[in-house]
């Protein structure tokens, strides 16, 4: 197969930035609200797959489309040497930012000392390197620091995988990716093990690599970003880049609209057979989640690549998924700074006091937002979904000032 010289397709920059709307959308819905479940806003609860569960590997399945049409696979030796140190720099940069936004390291315990949680006696100094003893509330620290993350596991997806893509051509790619999703499996179902919340071979490497005190707050025996699933997420990202060789190819356009939607339904129907012997799940990451929600971001890539690229459609709807995918990092992590932010500071005392998201809740939805479950639309659903708008919305806009004022920022 002959492959072009590289062009670049707005379809990838508004399925990227459609990705990005969505995580900020489903991350800052009120989660109180069983009735979101029925939109399938949220995650499922174990198994299964819901509109929610799809973000995720969408956005890592994009960062292999990008990876193949960025990574220069024929470089002499100080280039190559130039290219690794970029590959493990920004490794390292999107590991650390995952620590900031999505761990709160700094920022949490930033915000946590203009407004502390509960009266303490700790210094400040003390309480960043533990959190005070017998605390009922959750302080930030290094103590108890999430390690495993969205932004960490991308990083540690990213890495491998560059390396893979400059060393190997598509039908080894193709080998490992299948490699990877059959070792899985076999991983996952050794005996001692099962596949329940804790009780997974993936969970006890977490606990006994990390400890459950930096692993996810909420469970503390495992984390839905661990480290073992990171095997079937780097598969996730060589079948983003296959799908990026084949849009580099020289075959009619059309054509690649074809093999792109027909991949993808396949795609879908093994994913789904193959998850009745070994369930979809997305906090394990499992093989079958991966061909499934490969298969579905095939479709989505073909249908934008149908309208931008094919149709050449330019339209203003499209512009603001535009201005995310130009600038995702700072779309993500300001929306997840200014969560962590609404969440934790707060107007009145340590003893007694309002956080900003409630105070902003009842400002708009009125003062039974959160209680009764009661508000101005009387079912809690829509308030909670407004907000998310009203939140994506500040973003977005945020971003088009940026991308008119040509601020892109990229590692």
């Amino acid at each position: 197969m002959k492959v072009q010289v590289p062009e670049r397709l707005l379809s990838l920059d508004i399925f990227r930035g459609v990705t990005i709307a969505a995580m900020i959308l489903v991350n800052n819905l009120a989660y109180w609200s069983d009735s979101l479940r029925v939109l399938r806003l949220t995650h499922a609860e174990w198994n299964g797959c819901n509109f929610a569960d799809l973000i995720f590997p969408f956005f890592i399945f994009i960062v292999g489309v990008s990876s193949e049409f960025s990574l220069e696979k024929r470089v002499n030796a100080e280039e190559s040497l130039a290219r690794y140190r970029h590959i493990l720099v920004r490794t390292a940069v999107l590991f650390f930012m995952g620590l900031l936004t999505g761990s709160g390291l700094i920022f949490g315990w930033l915000f946590q000392v203009i407004c502390p949680p509960a009266e303490v006696q700790k210094s400040i100094w003390g309480i960043f390197l533990s959190p005070p003893p017998g605390a009922e509330v959750y302080f930030f620290s290094l103590a108890n620091l999430r390690i495993p993350g969205v932004l960490q596991r991308i990083a540690l997806v990213y890495l491998p995988l560059s390396i893979i893509l400059i060393h190997t051509r598509w039908r080894v790619q193709a080998l490992l990716t299948g490699g990877l999703l059959l070792l899985y499996w076999g991983l996952m179902s050794l005996p001692g093990f099962a596949m329940q919340p804790g009780e997974d071979l993936g969970a006890a490497i977490d606990r006994a690599v990390s400890g459950e005190a930096h692993l996810w707050r909420y469970t503390r025996t495992w984390d839905p970003e661990g480290l073992l699933g990171t095997l079937p997420a780097i598969a996730t990202g060589l079948l983003g880049a296959l799908t990026g060789r084949w849009l580099h190819s020289d075959w009619e356009r059309h054509r690649k609209l074809t093999g792109l939607l027909l991949a993808g339904f396949l795609a879908i129907i093994a994913g789904a057979a193959w998850g009745l012997v070994f369930p979809l799940n997305k906090y394990l990451w499992t093989s079958s989640y991966v061909v499934y929600t490969a298969g579905f971001a095939l479709i989505f890539l073909g249908f934008w690549y149908w309208l931008a690229d094919v149709r050449q459609w330019r339209t203003l709807l499209m512009q603001p998924f535009v201005w995310l995918g130009m600038n995702p990092l700072v779309a993500y992590c300001g929306a997840q700074l200014g969560a962590l932010a609404l969440g934790v500071l707060y107007l009145g005392t340590p003893m007694e006091h309002t956080h900003l998201s409630a105070l902003i809740m009842k400002t708009l939805f009125g003062e039974d937002w959160g209680g009764a479950g009661l508000t101005w639309l009387s079912d809690p659903i829509w308030p909670s979904l407004f907000w998310a708008l009203i939140y994506l919305s500040f973003w977005t806009m945020l971003m088009g000032i940026f991308y008119r004022k040509r601020l892109f920022f990229k590692i």
